[in-house]
């Protein structure tokens, strides 16, 4: 097995154990066990927890929000085709990385996640910034609901779609929801969106 393998299965291994069961329950021993190794190879890689954790938003969280939100441009663009996209991305991104919606919610947005503070300083704040530029632009042209916080969207998009697909092994134990899937979920929370997104007074010239 090659060292550069090794270090791929690892954190592989650790993401995947952080997001089924939470960082603090996770030993170094169960890591190293997932793909066969012993905890001193952990060790050799990742010489303290912190260090894993920095690699984890490192190399694995940042990927998602490169993913996310690279495609994002100035406040000239069409404000409802990127939300669309961004919605598109955020679940697509669940099927090449799974173990991240619920180490989102785990880790990251409750209180006493162990990796909140470290995903607060790799925000890209300037891709919000012009993500909210280009619905505040939409708004003046009368295009977007003039009640909607350009602020808040982007959170509400992230919430919309990082909860569900959180809890995405519930839905085939809930009969209601038994035949849901990811396309589903896509085009709800678009249809939302828009909905929402959409000023009842603008008329196309």
């Amino acid at each position: 097995m090659a060292n550069k393998d090794v270090r791929e299965q690892l954190l592989d291994a650790a993401t995947a154990l952080f997001a089924e069961q939470g960082i603090a329950s996770t030993t170094v021993a169960e890591i190293a066990s997932r793909i066969g190794v012993t905890s001193a190879m952990v060790h050799y890689y990742f010489k303290t927890r912190d260090h894993l954790l920095d690699t984890i938003i490192e190399e694995r969280v940042e990927r998602f929000i490169a993913y996310v939100w690279d495609p994002i441009t100035g406040s000239d663009a069409d404000p409802f085709t990127m939300v669309k996209d961004l919605v598109i991305r955020i679940i697509k991104a669940s099927d090449i990385m799974p173990w991240l919606p619920p180490l989102w919610i785990r880790e990251i947005v409750n209180e006493g996640g162990l990796l909140r503070e470290k995903m607060l300083q790799h925000i890209p704040v300037e891709k919000p910034k012009q993500f909210g530029k280009c619905i505040a632009a939409a708004q003046k042209q009368g295009i977007v609901n003039p009640d909607i916080d350009p602020r808040w969207l982007w959170m509400s998009i992230i919430g919309l779609t990082m909860l569900p697909l959180a809890a995405a092994k519930i839905w085939n134990r809930v009969p209601t929801l038994v035949d849901l899937n990811k396309d589903d979920l896509a085009r709800h929370v678009i249809a939302l969106l828009m909905h929402g997104l959409t000023n009842p007074s603008f008329t196309p010239t």
